[in-house]
């Protein structure tokens, strides 16, 4: 059965040019770039290539850029690597996140509060915005790093962050921003935002997943906490992944060059999503209602009296892959919409879709109007010529949606596993 992929944010697929770019070095180009002869100094070349293309995606210098085994790494150095310069030097042991931060943004937080560290966890609104006017009561003498993401992988929110970096650099603050989701998507121009270091991972950018950058502003220090060899810098010791790192910058580059068609594109595809769920009495969206201040082609929604792995299994059996946050934690299923005031029942409910410049507009809009009668309840017949199967959720004389969230909400005491995959 074809599929209709509209879960990138989870991850996207490997463009042709990013694949066709790495294979050389899975294969004759095998060199390690730290070699001198003629096969590592082809691979050292190739990956100066490719700092200089990650480099160019966000308007940052080559040497600003380190390549790093994924965007979870990139946030735990960056904000864990800036503890340690603050430890050895003597500075204010206070960081200032917020609490819809990707887990790998959070945990390092936690992990300095368990050392001594004061943190604050800024609320944000029913849309996901951080409160600004917290931020400027919570900055002390004693403020060393602010981390707030620039884009969130749930509930697509764009933060402020042009005004959270004038404020951290008028400080003296270290500002590190997650631009996982954000950057290929969104302007990024550190040249002009003054971040001092910002994450990104490969897999959201139709590069493989295992491969990430950190940029980090020059000038700014930030110490190892990995040790071993001399790879970039010594902030990232061990031989480099050649073919995953030219595949980042392939893909890279190849969002540089697309970026205005994506964009316009993604928003055509984004209205078509929000105006057809609108129309349901039983839907709610979640994150941002002005589409220009979230994710494009990013949607997130409640489904209410609807569980959302439900939503998704109708959803795949039929050929189009989206996600849901509410199979895979315990308690609230969602750190993220908790913050957001929506209720753990609320919260079970929860389907996002979204989607690249790979998907058409033809595609998604079909693909809207089978996801809404899913989200209505609604059986749903497979297209597939070879089959008559009748997709949709328990009809009234099986499980009721009632006893289905209640059995739901029991096997989640026992069960527990990740949706944030960066």
């Amino acid at each position: 059965m074809p599929q209709i992929y509209l879960d990138n944010s989870a991850t996207t697929p490997v463009s042709e040019e990013v694949f066709e770019a790495a294979l050389p070095y899975l294969k004759d180009a095998f060199g390690n770039p730290g070699s001198i002869h003629s096969l590592g100094q082809q691979s050292r070349q190739a990956v100066n290539f490719a700092r200089k293309q990650v480099a160019e995606l966000i308007g940052a210098k080559p040497h600003e850029i380190y390549f790093t085994p994924s965007g979870t790494y990139s946030n735990n150095a960056s904000i864990l690597g800036r503890a340690r310069f603050v430890e050895e030097n003597g500075l204010g042991r206070h960081l200032i996140t917020s609490g819809i931060e990707h887990s790998s943004a959070l945990g390092p937080a936690k992990h300095l509060q368990s050392r001594g560290w004061k943190v604050d966890v800024l609320d944000v609104d029913a849309e996901g915005f951080i409160d600004f006017d917290q931020l400027l009561q919570l900055v002390t003498e004693e403020t060393s790093i602010i981390s707030i993401m620039w884009a969130n992988n749930e509930v697509g929110t764009i933060q402020p962050v042009e005004r959270i970096a004038k404020l951290a650099k008028e400080r003296g603050i270290f500002f590190h921003t997650d631009a996982v989701q954000a950057a290929g998507k969104l302007k990024i121009d550190v040249s002009r935002i003054a971040v001092d270091a910002l994450s990104i991972t490969g897999h959201k950018l139709h590069a493989p997943k295992g491969i990430g950058a950190l940029y980090v502003r020059e000038g700014v220090e930030i110490l190892p906490f990995v040790f071993g060899g001399g790879q970039e810098k010594g902030l990232f010791p061990g031989t480099e992944s050649v073919a995953n790192i030219v595949a980042l910058g392939q893909a890279a580059e190849e969002a540089s060059r697309e970026y205005e068609s994506n964009y316009e594109h993604l928003r055509s595809i984004q209205k078509v999503f929000v105006e057809r769920f609108s129309a349901l009495p039983n839907v709610t969206l979640t994150g941002p209602l002005d589409p220009e201040k979230r994710i494009p082609g990013h949607v997130s929604v409640i489904v209410h009296d609807r569980v959302g792995e439900d939503i998704v299994n109708a959803a795949s059996e039929i050929g189009i892959c989206i996600s849901s946050v509410s199979a895979c934690s315990s308690g609230h299923p969602s750190h993220v919409l908790k913050h957001l005031g929506y209720s753990q029942e609320q919260g079970f409910g929860s389907a996002r879709i979204s989607a690249s410049g790979l998907n058409s507009y033809e595609e998604c809009q079909y693909a809207a109007e089978i996801l809404a009668d899913i989200f209505a309840g609604k059986s749903v017949k497979s297209d597939s010529a070879h089959s008559s199967k009748v997709l949709g959720f328990p009809s009234q004389s099986h499980e009721s949606n009632v006893a289905r969230l209640d059995r739901h909400r029991s096997f989640m005491k026992n069960f527990h596993c990740s949706s944030n995959h960066y």
